[in-house]
């Protein structure tokens, strides 16, 4: 459960330094927009997952699912190419 609240807190830094950080996602069957932010759960400082937060009305920011590096890469695509340090095709992300 650390290791959780660890990589999340890390990920929110992340975005603090790059905006670029935060991959926008389109979800059609709800027709929302979600970001995509990199959790690493291991030690190899790569990310394992991506956990995806929704903006809800409050104006805060909702942890909504976890998604494998492919359905990540995926679900992104649908907007345009990610342009991110994390969430591309050398991580061996198979498209």
């Amino acid at each position: 459960m650390n290791r959780l609240d660890d990589a999340i807190e890390v990920a929110q830094k992340r975005v603090e330094w790059n905006f670029k950080t935060a991959v926008p996602a389109f979800y059609p069957t709800k027709n929302t927009m979600s970001l995509l932010l990199p959790l690493d759960l291991t030690d190899n400082e790569r990310p394992d997952v991506a956990l995806v937060v929704e903006l809800v009305e409050s104006g805060a920011y909702i942890g909504q699912t976890i998604l494998t590096m492919e359905m990540a890469y995926n679900n992104a695509r649908l907007i345009s190419r990610p342009d991110s340090d994390w969430l591309n095709t050398t991580l061996g992300v198979e498209v």
